[in-house]
């Protein structure tokens, strides 16, 4: 390269952007920057301006420390309920559930004449047992948070 456009090209090593205010480099890098880059959303967007959309950020980018306290609401609790039946004589009842649930509780929406003994779930079925065989049907509903 020759001299002269050697000379010329050196001012603009040093043009920064006006988004960037750089206090310090590494390596050329920036180390302090205003705006969101593509490792926190899909594209590049200024967040002072609202014009960050759910869109834009990527998945598992929004950790549960930068949620507001009660942000999550029961529109946004992806939960299922079921309704389970023992009947007469037995001391197991089952229903289907979605694979991965979690139990956060359970009631009685009938009959209840013997103590349960346990809740679980195997695959895509959940058992409720008795401590007894029931002597009349008992019914419950489990209430379950998907996964």
């Amino acid at each position: 390269m020759s001299e002269q456009f050697e000379k010329k090209l050196e001012p603009l090593k040093y043009i920064e952007s006006k988004e960037f205010e750089a206090e310090s480099r590494i390596d050329g890098r920036l180390l302090k920057r205003k705006s969101v880059g593509g490792d926190k959303t899909t594209g590049t967007s200024d967040i002072a301006d609202d014009s960050i959309t759910t869109a834009m950020i990527q998945a598992l980018a929004v950790t549960t420390a930068k949620l507001a306290a009660a942000a999550v609401t029961q529109a946004k609790l992806s939960y299922e309920t079921v309704n389970v039946t023992v009947n007469a004589g037995a001391s197991t009842g089952t229903a289907t559930v979605t694979s991965g649930s979690i139990v956060l509780g359970w009631y009685a929406t009938g009959n209840q004449d013997q103590f349960i003994d346990n809740i679980s779930i195997a695959g895509t079925t959940l058992t409720i047992t008795l401590a007894a065989n029931a002597t009349a049907n008992n019914t419950f509903t489990v209430i379950l948070l998907k996964s």
